[in-house]
Order: structure tokens, then C-alpha cells, then sequence
């Protein structure tokens, strides 16, 4: 019997084995207490895999553990106080990441577009009141900017218009399918905050919308206050009116472009039970209008769902071909199908709003020339604060500067003066100078109108002049202060103007903005430059590499410079050493990961029951999106600016690659292991490549750990995140941004990450066999109706069923019977819905670990493949016990057999025929069905297993 070799942490029993005959030496010769021995022959000369009659008592030689060891201090016979990591990779279940397949679903026939068009959808029109152009989501859609950029209707009116929605027919054992019912959908267009939609009804069924016959497409319905379908038209629409207006300066080819590249992502949930159904996207291509009226496009989407489950951390198939991995644990299911319309009509654009605001065009340019001694682009202008920085600002407006009294241009100076304190006009829009001049005409008649009828009513005293003239000297004197205070800021922006360069980017969360910015030095002596910027996403390229790669990206064609930048200063910020008159060109990299992390509660909206906007909730969301100016300054060894760069950050929606939804016990850690697909199949890579060594990963959430190690090329790549997940009900949002290059040049997927945070019920349980407990609910600050629900109601049955009154700070007992059809581990939900105001309550995560039962019998049948009515066959079973029972019949596959009677009560020591019924199945194959024989608490007696062979 060989002695039990102890097992490293983590490992199995089967890991174990080669562990220990890699890493344990057995020494033939005794050795003397105190003594460490040296080995004198190669490591594997005295393995354990020698002759087992060789093995000697555990007193006799001494054993080592090679990998606890230093190679340098085992020569020496000392032990190292430090440990060695070996490369050993955390076992974690890995998730397949979906490949880059089309979103845009498929068409519909002829028979769905006539159905749609006679059902009394809302119709879509354009500006002359003709329907837009049909467009099938199989074309190929060629995107060219310029003419979407010349295209005369610069509006665009986005509809997102949803039609029908079906359920997909599954077997219920109580012969009712759920088909009709409520449900609502929540999505994000653009960076327009999300939309949640109210309850919409399930209506009459119209079999004709959809090919796939196993499911009923029904229309959309809205419901009115009493819970029924109100008199409007189906369907429900979103419209977005995307105008000058709203976008800002220059962002009008960007939202072009987003449409050409983005996926609308919708989540599609339960009206009644408030339960996630499934998700679907939709690429927004089709919407590029390409210099036509308006298009529409109508699409029938899958609804798919994503089942995690604990189980057994493998993954089959061949790796290094596409589509053939299958990740263990990780089921897709298919929920239904959604049929949407898509439309985008152009409209013209005011042309009072062109003349006063004109859109100036996206700068594309990457190569900044500094603004400083014979090529400044300054004429002058005010020293007026406010003014002084409409040169900065994006909009250059008319050099032509008017006189203005100070008590209409600075508010704290109007308000501090005497004669003027009800006087002091509001400060006007520069930009309208017309109308200024008018209301300043219009005062002044006023004022002489005033004293002219003054004059002759009401002669001034001589004491009422002086008091006069006091109080103007007196406001002649603050006037004066406040010059004399502002004189020295107001020169200051003002020469700061003449070396002011204006660059304005459009960033995206993820995606780096490359420019180079060519500095001169203006004196004619030799200066130390320092860069200095204290926002922390803007970089200077101090590596070469680095910068002829973005260089070579952006087809920017200036020469590289090694060794430019002292890297040996003390200083924080970067340094440059210029000869006079010398100029360099200085790269920089703006990168942002800033991302709106905001969710909205779970539920969907009520039109009856309008809730107020809380202050400042709008702007919170908006914060990732703000605009803001970065300014950047050149500045000699004096702290005295030669340059500076004044950088318009105006920030974009990024693209979502992919969703990820998980649900996960409060207060813990999620950890994932998610799969790269093969890099030929993503976007932007090199067809017939040799793969990639390690990819690169950055996530929105300081807070959340993501990372990836480098593996062989051809291996697969895997992105590890740990997330801690707070107090239910909260959901955390953040996304994770994947490189393939160090230097994170563009992001080849962006993920979106939710974590829903509930509280967990571990449940053991038996397949086939019911298992039951019960949940406390507690009642909130006031009374309310509520009804439980659970996501799985064929695996786990609620009591009580019905709503329920759950009077206020009281608790209330739910019983919950849980009954698994499958082995393994398995996540169910149960939500308990106000059914009033349809808000969340409570939720729960209920995670199943089922055991198969024991086979006491097995049998096998031959089934011919095919239609027909099926097949007839019988079981006998006899009642052990002394007195006569009642046992109820059940099995793991309703789809494929069906009992003669479920309930059968039987004498004692008695025998029953079972009599059985199995389907008709379409294709051959071998399926194990188990019949589980329970008892009236529906605790397992006999579990019998057929194994049902079809054959042609």
C-alpha cells in the first residue's frame, strides 16, 4: 500500500498525481536527524515511479517539495524563507463571448408586411407625407460620409416603433401556456437618456407575422387605467428628434457615423412579475439615409436569455476553430421573438437658427501649429471678462466689440452701486447686437422722458442734487477699485488670447484622440519648456514607440524624435529643452473611461401615476457625456507661458459590443472568467493571422479588477473580472474596454457588465423529488398588495399564489416547493410585485444544487422516427407497504411521454399497470428518460430510467 502523498490547495485528486511524481524525491539512504541531504542524480532519478517493492518506511529518507524550494539555496542545502509562485491559473467556469454575428435578425415575408399594414400600426411618413423607403435587413449597406454630410436635411427624426412580440410554445403541464400577458422594454439610443416603456398588452394573436411556427406573434397593446386594452392604435413608439439644436458643435457627421457602427442593445421584461424575458440587438445601419427622404426597416429579433450555473469549470471542442467551443454551464435559451420597425426621416433644418449659430465642422486635422509671433490669428478685442473668452470658445463670433455700461456686463458691480441698483439691466447675449442696441435706445427715451416731466411737476431741491452727486462720485470710486482689481487679470487673458490655440476633439469612452501640437520657441535664447496639464486623461507620448504607432495610425507624416523629453527631471510634468527659435512637434493622447454608471429602477413606467424628476437626477447621468475645456501650457523656467493649447473636450456615446447580466448574491465577490472568440472572427483583425500572445483590458469602474495574462499563440484568450456586489436590490452597471495592442490605440469590443445584487437561499436538492422551505417577507413603511412569482414556475411552485395583502413593517411567510428537472447547479428568482404601482418589493436568489436519484430499474425501447400518434407501451409496479398508498407519476421529459393517469393509488402488496404514451420524435437518437414514482408529499419512492432509441 503506498502512503497518501498530500495534495496542493486547489488541486484534485486527479491533478494530484502527476503533481506529486513531478516534485517528490525519495532518497534510498538513510540520513542522520538534523542533516539535509544533497541530491546527487538528475531530478526524476529517484521518482516514485520506480518498483513499488523499493519503497521504504517513511523514517528511512527524507522527502522535499521541489517547488517550495530556491534552485540556488537546494544547492546549498538551505531552505528559502520565500515562497516561488508556480504558474498555475485560477480555475474559473469560463464564459463564451458571443462572435461578432449579425444583429439584424431576419425579414419578414410578404403574407407579415401586408398583415402589419391592415393591422392600424401609426404610419410613418416623411416631410411630404409619403411612406420611406422599405429597406431589407439582408442588403448590404455601403456607408459614404460625404453624403451624409452634404445631405440638405441635416434633421433627423429616429422611430423605434414596437409591433408584436411572441412567446415561444412551450409544454406546460397544466395545459395552460402562457401566452397572453403584459411586458415592457428598456433600452439607450444615442446619449439620450435610457428609456423604460409602460406595460404593454399582449393582444390577439397573428399567426401570419412570423415563419418560425412554433410560436404565436401577438400585437402590442397599450393599457388604460383600469388594466384593459385601451382605444388607440397598437403598437408603442419612441421618437428622437436629432437637430442642430440638440447636437453639439460639429457632432453632426459623428452621429452619422455612430449610426453606420452602433448596435441598439433592448431588454425585453415581464410586465407582471417584473422578470427579465430576454434580450435582442439591432445594428443601426439601415438608418444611414445616404441622401434619400427617409428610410424604415422592419425586423423580426430573437429574444435570447443567458442561463449561468457553478458547475464543472470545462469547456469542449476544438479551441482554435470558430464555433465549435461549447462552455460548460452556460445555456442559451431562446424566449421569443420581437418584431420592431426602424425609421429615420430627413427634415430641413431653421434658417434663423443656421444664421445665428453656425455648426463649424469636425476637426480632423492632427497636426497643430501653436499660435505665437507671425502666424497669430488675435486682432484684438475687450478686455471684458466675458468676452475675453468667446476667443477660446468653439464659435468664433464678429470681432467687433461694442461700449457697454459695466452694470450690463458684470451683475456684482450693478448690484454694488446706488443710482444704478434699480437700474441694472440683465446682461445680454452678445450675439444679439440688434436687439441690445434697440432695448439700450428704448432705456435711454425712458430715462429722458422721466426727467423731462420731472423738471416741469417737480423742481429737485438743491439738496436732492447733492445727495445725487454723492452717490454717482461714490459709485465713481467703485467703478474705479473694480477697474484697477480686473486690469491685470483682463491684460493677462487678453495676451494669453494672441498664444491660444483652439483644437476641438470628440472622444468616446476607450478610444484614444492622437494630435500633435508643433511648438516654437519665440526667444532667442535656449529654454527648458515643461508641459504642464493637470488633467488626468490627458498624456504626452514620451515613448517613440508608442508614438510612430499612432503616427502611423492616423497617417500623420512628420518625423520621430528619439529621446526628446527629459525623463530624469524632478518635475511632474514633462520638459523640453528648445533652442531658440526651434520648434518640435509634441505628441499627445487624450483617453477617457469615463462612462454613465446610472441605473433606473426595476419596473416599468405608469402614465396614469406621473413621479416627479428628482434635482439634479438629469445631469448626474450626463456627467460622462459634459462638456469641458482642458487647457494646456508651455511654460519657461519662469512659470512664464510661450504657448498654450486650449483643448474643447466634447465627448460621444461609445459602441456596445456585447451585454453580460448576471445575478449574484449580496455582499460578495463575482468572479468570471470570460472567452475571448478567435481573433478572425472580430472586427479589425488581420485575416489568416497568427493570433495574438495577450490581449489588454481597461474597465470604466476603478473599482472593479479585470485582467488578462499572456498566453502561446493559438491559445485562447480569457478576460478574469472580480466585482464586489453590494446590498440587494442595487445593480451595478460598468463596462470593460479590450485591446490587442499595449498601447489601447481602439478598442476591438466593449462589453457591457450588470450586476444584480440579490440575497441567496442555497437549496440541496433530488431531481424529481420536491424539496420545500420558506422565505420571510417583510412589510415596508406602508401596506401594499402584492402577488410572489418565480421565473421557473414548472421547477418551483409559491404559496400563496394569489395576492396578498403585506400590511406595513408586519411579516409574512412564503412557502416555496422547488422540484428540478435536471442535474446540476441552477439559479431561479423569485420577485414579490407591488400589482398596484408594479414596483419591486423583494427579490430572491434561489441557488439549486440537484443530485440525480437512484435508478432502481431501466429499460429500453426501440421508437420509430417519424409522425403518427406515437407509441403505447406499459410498466408494472407493485406496492411494497402493508397497507394501501396513493403515488403520483412524473418525468423529466413532458415533451416526449405522457401518462395514462398521474395519480394512482394502489393496495397493498399490489400490482399497477402504467400505462405510458411517448411522442413522435423528427430525427434519431437515443434519449434517457427517468419516471419518478413519489409519494402523496411527493418525496421519491422509485426512479425508473428508459432509454428510448429512435430509429428510421
Amino acid at each position: 500500500m503506498s502512503p497518501q502523498m498530500p495534495q496542493p490547495h486547489g488541486l484534485d485528486s486527479q491533478m494530484a498525481v502527476p503533481y506529486a511524481q513531478s516534485h517528490i524525491f525519495a532518497q534510498s539512504q538513510p540520513v542522520m536527524p538534523q542533516q539535509y541531504p544533497m541530491p546527487s542524480g538528475p531530478q526524476g532519478a529517484g521518482m516514485m515511479s520506480a518498483a513499488p517493492g523499493m519503497l521504504q518506511p517513511m523514517g528511512s529518507y527524507q522527502m522535499e517539495i521541489g517547488h517550495m524550494r530556491d534552485p540556488a539555496t537546494a544547492r546549498l542545502g538551505m531552505a528559502s524563507p520565500e515562497l516561488q509562485e508556480l504558474p498555475y491559473t485560477p480555475v474559473h467556469a469560463p464564459i463564451m463571448a458571443t462572435t461578432q454575428k449579425s444583429h439584424s435578425g431576419q425579414g419578414l415575408s410578404r403574407a407579415a408586411y401586408a398583415r402589419l399594414y391592415t393591422a392600424g400600426f401609426p404610419p410613418i411618413l416623411d416631410r411630404h407625407g409619403e411612406a420611406p423607403d422599405v429597406v431589407d435587413p439582408a442588403d448590404h449597406v455601403s456607408f459614404v460620409a460625404s453624403k451624409e454630410d452634404n445631405d440638405y436635411l441635416q434633421c433627423n427624426e429616429i422611430t423605434v416603433q414596437f409591433l408584436a412580440f411572441a412567446r415561444m410554445l412551450t409544454y406546460e403541464p397544466s395545459g395552460q401556456s402562457k401566452q397572453h400577458g403584459t411586458i415592457f422594454f428598456t433600452f439607450q439610443f444615442y446619449r439620450f437618456p435610457q428609456v423604460t416603456t409602460e406595460r404593454l398588452l399582449l393582444g390577439a394573436t397573428e399567426g401570419d407575422l412570423s415563419r418560425d411556427r412554433k410560436v404565436l406573434p401577438c400585437v402590442l397593446q397599450k393599457i388604460d387605467s383600469e388594466g384593459s386594452a385601451a382605444k388607440f392604435p397598437p403598437g408603442y413608439q419612441v421618437k428622437y428628434l436629432v437637430d442642430p439644436t440638440f447636437l453639439k458643435p460639429g457632432e453632426g457627421g459623428l452621429f452619422t457615423r455612430h449610426l453606420s457602427q452602433q448596435t441598439l442593445h433592448l431588454d425585453v421584461w415581464d410586465g407582471d412579475s417584473l422578470l427579465l424575458i430576454g434580450s435582442c440587438a439591432v445594428e443601426l445601419k439601415h438608418l444611414c439615409r445616404q441622401g434619400r427622404e427617409a428610410v424604415q426597416v422592419t425586423y423580426e429579433l430573437d429574444v435570447v436569455t443567458t442561463e449561468y450555473s457553478d458547475d464543472m469549470p470545462a469547456m469542449t471542442g476544438d479551441l482554435t476553430r470558430g464555433g465549435s467551443v461549447r462552455p460548460v454551464g452556460v445555456n442559451t435559451v431562446l424566449k421569443g421573438r420581437l418584431h420592431l420597425r426602424l425609421a429615420n426621416v430627413g427634415c430641413l433644418v431653421d434658417k434663423k437658427m443656421l444664421q445665428s449659430e453656425p455648426l463649424p465642422s469636425t476637426s480632423k486635422n492632427k497636426l497643430l501649429i501653436a499660435e505665437g509671433t507671425g502666424n497669430s490669428s488675435f486682432f484684438g478685442g475687450s478686455l471684458s471678462a466675458g468676452l475675453a473668452q468667446s476667443h477660446n470658445s468653439a464659435l468664433k463670433r464678429p470681432n467687433v466689440f461694442k461700449a457697454q455700461h459695466i452694470t450690463e456686463t458684470n451683475r456684482e458691480v450693478a448690484s454694488m452701486l446706488v443710482t444704478r441698483r434699480d437700474k441694472a439691466a440683465p446682461q445680454e447675449d452678445p450675439t444679439r447686437d440688434v436687439d441690445a442696441t434697440k432695448k439700450r435706445k428704448m432705456a435711454r427715451m425712458q430715462a429722458i422722458r422721466q426727467l423731462t416731466g420731472n423738471e416741469e411737476n417737480q423742481p429737485q431741491s438743491y439738496t436732492s442734487y447733492k445727495q445725487l452727486k454723492q452717490e454717482r462720485m461714490r459709485d465713481l470710486k467703485t467703478i474705479e477699485m473694480y477697474r484697477q482689481q480686473t486690469k491685470q487679470d483682463g491684460i493677462r487673458n487678453m495676451l494669453n488670447s494672441a498664444i491660444t490655440t483652439d483644437h476641438i476633439i470628440h472622444p468616446s469612452m476607450g478610444s484614444p484622440e492622437f494630435f500633435e501640437y508643433v511648438l516654437k520657441n519665440p526667444y532667442n535664447v535656449q529654454h527648458t519648456i515643461t508641459v504642464a496639464c493637470d488633467d488626468p486623461e490627458v498624456f504626452v507620448i514620451t515613448d517613440a514607440r508608442e508614438w510612430r504607432f499612432f503616427k502611423q495610425l492616423n497617417q500623420v507624416y512628420s518625423a520621430v524624435e528619439e529621446g526628446m523629453f527629459n525623463l530624469q527631471s524632478s518635475s511632474q510634468y514633462q520638459q523640453i529643452f528648445l533652442r531658440p527659435k526651434e520648434s518640435v512637434s509634441v505628441p499627445f493622447k487624450f483617453l477617457s473611461f469615463k462612462a454613465d454608471h446610472s441605473v433606473k429602477p426595476q419596473g416599468p413606467t405608469d402614465p396614469f401615476r406621473p413621479q416627479p424628476k428628482k434635482m439634479g437626477q438629469e445631469s448626474k447621468s450626463e456627467d460622462s457625456l459634459e462638456s469641458r475645456l482642458v487647457k494646456i501650457y508651455f511654460q519657461t523656467e519662469d512659470n512664464k507661458p510661450i504657448s498654450i493649447l486650449s483643448l474643447q473636450v466634447e465627448p460621444v456615446p461609445h459602441v456596445i459590443d456585447q451585454t453580460f447580466r448576471f445575478h449574484h448574491p449580496e455582499q460578495s465577490f463575482l468572479k468570471k472568467s470570460i472567452r475571448l472568440p478567435p481573433f478572425q472572427v472580430l472586427p479589425g483583425s488581420t485575416v489568416g493571422g497568427t493570433g495574438l500572445s495577450q490581449v489588454f483590458v481597461r474597465c470604466s469602474d476603478v473599482n472593479v479588477i479585470c485582467e488578462t495574462k499572456p498566453v502561446q499563440q493559438g491559445e485562447p484568450q480569457d478576460v478574469f473580472i472580480k466585482v464586489a456586489v453590494g446590498t440587494s436590490p442595487q445593480i451595478k452597471k460598468f463596462f470593460v474596454a479590450i485591446y490587442t495592442d499595449p498601447f489601447l490605440s481602439k478598442p476591438i469590443q466593449i462589453w457591457q457588465f450588470c450586476i444584480h445584487a440579490l440575497q441567496r437561499v442555497d437549496v440541496s436538492c433530488v431531481e424529481g423529488q420536491t424539496s420545500r422551505f420558506s422565505l420571510i417577507l417583510r412589510g415596508t413603511q406602508a401596506s401594499r398588495l402584492v402577488r410572489c412569482f418565480s421565473s421557473h414556475p414548472n421547477e418551483m411552485q409559491l404559496q400563496p399564489r394569489d395576492p396578498f395583502m403585506l400590511a406595513a413593517n408586519a411579516v409574512h411567510e412564503i412557502h416555496v416547493g422547488v422540484r428540478p428537472l435536471q442535474v446540476g447547479s441552477k439559479f431561479l428568482y423569485i420577485n414579490v410585485v407591488d400589482v398596484e404601482y408594479h414596483q419591486l418589493v423583494r427579490t430572491w436568489l434561489v441557488c439549486l444544487t440537484c443530485k440525480a436519484p437512484v435508478i432502481s430499474k431501466a429499460f429500453e425501447l426501440l421508437l420509430p422516427v417519424g409522425g403518427g400518434k406515437g407509441s403505447n407501451k406499459k410498466i408494472s409496479y407493485t406496492n411494497p407497504y402493508p397497507h394501501r398508498k396513493v403515488f403520483n407519476l412524473r418525468c423529466n421529459r413532458n415533451d416526449l411521454l405522457q401518462f395514462k393517469d398521474t395519480r394512482i393509488e394502489i393496495g397493498s402488496c399490489e400490482s399497477h399497470t402504467i400505462g405510458l404514451r411517448f411522442a413522435p420524435a423528427q430525427n434519431p437518437g437515443m434519449v434517457e428518460i427517468l419516471i419518478f414514482i413519489n409519494d402523496e408529499d411527493d418525496k421519491n419512492e422509485e426512479t425508473f430510467c428508459v432509454k428510448a432509441i429512435y430509429t428510421m
